[in-house]
């Protein structure tokens, strides 16, 4: 669920960090918030939604990505990160 994997998040940072993949590059999480009630959106599921990145986290939660950084980047906010990289409908992190 979202708020444990916040949890998570936070015990992460600052070493060794939060991680994921995102088309084959290390993907990392530095800041999200949790949101709860947020159907049809698969574990792992990327969508934007009002301006804002989520990711699903599972039990009807997601994650709002707030700072990330994939690979050979800079950090930039999960906004700006969707929209440089044009996400495809259903696409997922861990892929």
């Amino acid at each position: 669920s979202a708020p444990e994997a916040y949890n998570r998040l936070r015990g992460f940072q600052p070493w060794p960090g939060a991680y994921s993949s995102f088309r084959g590059k290390r993907f990392e999480i530095h800041w999200a918030q949790p949101l709860d009630s947020l159907a049809n959106l698969d574990p792992g599921e990327l969508l934007v939604r009002e301006g804002k990145l989520l990711v699903g986290c599972g039990a009807n939660t997601a994650l709002q990505l707030i700072e990330v950084q994939l690979e050979g980047r800079r950090r930039t906010s999960g906004l700006d990160f969707a929209r440089g990289y044009r996400l495809n409908r259903g696409e997922h992190l861990g892929s």
